[in-house]
């Protein structure tokens, strides 16, 4: 039986996959999340095969929550769920370690499917469109060139976080968070927030 924690800040979206595979007879789930720092600490408490992670999700986003959870568990694996088909998303989780990803109105027997093939460890990703397949210039590609901690910095600067918070939310000094937003602007190449944001925005990365 594959064990599987789910990771949806809308209730009814989390009951219903959560009945759907338990009801399958394949599956157990071991918790269900609402965040992503319940996420992080549910990963560390229990010996889950997938996770199943939304990524747009309250307090600490989809993007930062699979960061956290492959340093403190880097064989996890995780399907990230998303409303998002634009090819920007699927190359940004992809490059940031996710083995899935799988959009919300896929069928229930796709999901399950996926979730097979990700706990026999295989990767399961959406084909590159044809326009999508140069990303010499992609969003995606500029965030794969930040590391691990300046991503999860990235992520909660787009979202309008202060430095406060982002000291607070991914436990490290003022003066530290304060450093690594000043490398993610040069490496993305803007001079503020705003301007960061509108890249954000222009590559199809702000999550809705």
């Amino acid at each position: 039986m594959i064990r599987i924690i789910i990771a949806d800040d809308h209730t009814m979206v989390r009951q219903a996959i959560a009945s759907a595979l338990e009801h399958s007879g394949e599956f157990k789930v071991l918790a269900e999340c609402s965040n992503g720092v319940e996420l992080s600490l549910a990963v560390l408490r229990t010996a889950a095969d997938v996770v199943l992670l939304d990524i747009s999700m309250p307090v600490m986003n989809g993007f930062v929550a699979l960061d956290k959870i492959l340093q403190q568990r880097p064989d996890t694996k995780i399907i990230a769920l998303s409303m998002h088909s634009e090819q920007e998303y699927v190359d940004a989780m992809q490059q940031a370690g996710a083995y899935g990803y799988v959009l919300k109105d896929a069928p229930t027997s796709e999901l399950i499917k996926d979730i097979k093939l990700v706990a026999a460890g295989k990767k399961v990703f959406p084909k590159s469109s044809h326009s999508a397949s140069n990303l010499s210039h992609s969003g995606a590609t500029v965030i794969n060139g930040l590391t691990r901690r300046e991503r999860e910095v990235f992520h909660l600067m787009i979202e309008g976080r202060s430095t406060r918070d982002i000291a607070e939310l991914l436990a490290m000094s003022t003066k530290t968070a304060e450093n690594h937003r000043g490398k993610v602007l040069k490496k993305v190449g803007v001079n503020n927030t705003a301007e960061l944001i509108h890249f954000a925005a222009k590559h199809k990365l702000l999550k809705s």
